[in-house]
């Protein structure tokens, strides 16, 4: 009796020790991977040849650290166009401002294929997404933003600005735009109220404001270049400085102006994935890239990274820079930087690469 309760007992630990096993094995199934295609990684706008029409996306994976080129075309087997300004990554699509063309294409984020092609935009230059609204600065019609509904993409207002509106930025339920001055002069941020389209107007001291980013503390950063100074005959006679400027989102007030160069004219600005870091520098005419803590109050005067480049971008996701070389008459070149300044390698990419998009709205 005693053996046979040994027995029944023994029986039972092993079917619980065994239910329990399997049972542990059915509780941690291996998750599926997520392919976001080209939804991740960096993708790289390169503007083309004037009147050529060859403007493109580069798209560089970063699991992979190889470049495709020419993805548009060879995705959909048309030409992007004239021209290709910026490219913007929304909530749901990727947009292309091209803008000898006069059009945004907007494109599945992760296939790349063309989803509707957005026409009379005059001379778009940079996109935002807020809210269902796509916002789009344009140099035509004397400096413009279009609103454009993400849904059936088609335009819903137009909003007068300055001239040559640029870099596009929100904060405080706010559009900043900077108005570089096009092929002139200006040197005003437009600000618009984006939930009754009021527009007020803050004055810089300094011309040529062209880029826009928002820090960690929703301070909006402008980078106004500047610009060379010509006689009647087109003789260069003296500059207008650069300069940074930060202002309260909230009161639009500036509140801090950091003198860069007397004499040279960074043409390009980008922000750190933690909204801490300030880089500045490029553009034709302009040597090295730039960095500099938001706390900071003044600039350093030594380049962080050496070299002439006409674009630049800093991958928000690891804060690599992906600096940008446009030799006339040839593919241009991206080379790219370690966060420390240290340099990974070089790739080919596309004619007159000027910037690009490493990360979605909401990531």
């Amino acid at each position: 009796m005693k053996t046979n309760l040994l027995l029944i007992l023994a029986l039972a630990a092993g079917l619980f020790f065994t239910a329990c096993k399997k049972e542990s094995v059915e509780e941690e199934p291996t998750p599926e991977p997520v392919d976001n295609g080209y939804a991740e990684g960096v993708l790289i706008s390169n503007e083309g040849a004037f009147g050529a029409g060859n403007g493109s996306i580069s798209y560089f994976d970063t699991d992979k650290n190889t470049i495709t080129n020419e993805l548009f075309k060879t995705v959909n087997n048309i030409p992007l166009g004239d021209i290709v300004q910026s490219v913007y990554r929304g909530e749901k699509y990727t947009y292309v401002c091209v803008n000898a063309s006069n059009k945004i294409e907007v494109i599945n984020s992760k296939t790349f294929e063309t989803v509707a092609t957005i026409t009379d935009i005059p001379q778009p230059r940079f996109a935002i997404e807020n809210d269902g609204k796509l916002y789009v600065s344009c140099w035509g019609n004397g400096g413009q933003i279009k609103t454009i509904d993400t849904e059936s993409n088609l335009i819903i207002d137009s909003i007068m600005v300055g001239t040559g509106p640029e870099g596009i930025a929100i904060a405080a339920n706010k559009l900043f735009v900077a108005n570089s001055g096009g092929f002139g002069i200006d040197s005003t941020i437009s600000v618009i109220d984006l939930s009754n389209n009021n527009i007020s107007t803050i004055i810089l001291d300094a011309y040529n404001p062209g880029s826009l980013a928002v820090d960690a503390s929703s301070n909006v950063w402008v980078l106004a270049k500047g610009n060379i100074i010509y006689d009647a005959s087109w003789n260069p006679i003296g500059h207008n400085p650069s300069k940074l400027f930060s202002i309260n989102s909230t009161t639009n007030s500036i509140g801090k102006t950091i003198n860069l160069f007397a004499d040279k004219h960074p043409a390009r600005m980008a922000i750190s994935g933690n909204k801490e870091r300030i880089y500045y520098g490029a553009g034709y005419g302009f040597t090295g890239i730039f960095k500099l803590n938001i706390h900071d109050t003044s600039a350093d005067p030594n380049s962080f990274i050496d070299g002439d480049y006409y674009g630049f971008l800093v991958n928000e996701n690891n804060e690599e820079i992906f600096a940008l070389s446009a030799p006339f008459g040839a593919n241009g070149l991206l080379t790219r930087y370690a966060a420390n300044g240290d340099k990974i390698d070089e790739n080919e990419v596309g004619i007159f690469p000027n910037g690009g998009v490493s990360k979605r709205v909401g990531q």
